[in-house]
């Protein structure tokens, strides 16, 4: 039941990720952050089997670090998609990865965010808003309508919220607990933790 969300805004990128790691109808946690940090400024944010995801993100966290250190120098967020895409494209021929991403990062040399869209297949997007999992299904419209070039940080945060309600009204097995983080020129933040409340039937008939 993964579902991540992400877009870029002005001077940031913001992504969130919901909090549970389940099998079949199992829930086996609670706190499970999908949003795993690559270096300072990127975050790659996995859906699929925990397994795989665990794995393939470790292979590239790790890869990067190697780069960094053996030429003392960072990758820039292309060059970490690119990286990313190629190692989907070559395992899927050998030993497939069942794992789906969003790769988000704030790049000082451009001083500027962006966000990769990134599946199973070895598929590559750069995009300037996107989903993964069940999110997919439902913040594509809300996305298109509201998200915006040089969008602030108060809007973007609303922005966020408002897809987030929209997977937990939808999603017949709630999925109410989900992190969000940002990505600036300072580095990655926690933004906040949110859990989202179903509303009450008499506040829908109210609305309606």
């Amino acid at each position: 039941m993964d579902s991540l969300v992400g877009f870029v805004g002005k001077n940031y990128v913001l992504m969130a990720g919901d909090t549970n790691a389940g099998r079949s109808i199992m829930r086996l946690k609670e706190d499970f952050d999908k949003l795993v940090p690559v270096d300072s400024h990127k975050i790659l944010a996995k859906s699929g089997e925990i397994g795989d995801g665990n794995q393939f993100c470790n292979l590239i966290i790790r890869n990067v670090s190697l780069y960094r250190i053996n030429n003392e120098t960072e990758l820039s967020t292309k060059s970490v998609a690119h990286y990313t895409r190629r190692q989907l494209a070559t395992a899927i021929r050998k030993n497939p990865y069942s794992v789906n991403l969003l790769l988000g990062g704030y790049d000082k040399k451009d001083q500027k965010g962006s966000l990769y869209y990134l599946d199973y297949l070895g598929s590559s997007k750069k995009i300037n808003y996107g989903a993964q999992g069940y999110a997919a299904l439902f913040v594509g419209s809300i996305l298109d309508r509201f998200w915006k070039e040089d969008l602030d940080f108060e809007d973007g945060l609303e922005l966020m919220k408002k897809c987030l309600r929209e997977v937990e009204k939808r999603l017949i097995i709630g999925t109410r607990c989900f992190l969000i983080k940002m990505i600036n020129s300072d580095g990655i933040s926690v933004v906040e933790k949110v859990m989202i409340n179903s509303k009450k039937k008499n506040e829908i008939e109210e609305e309606n």
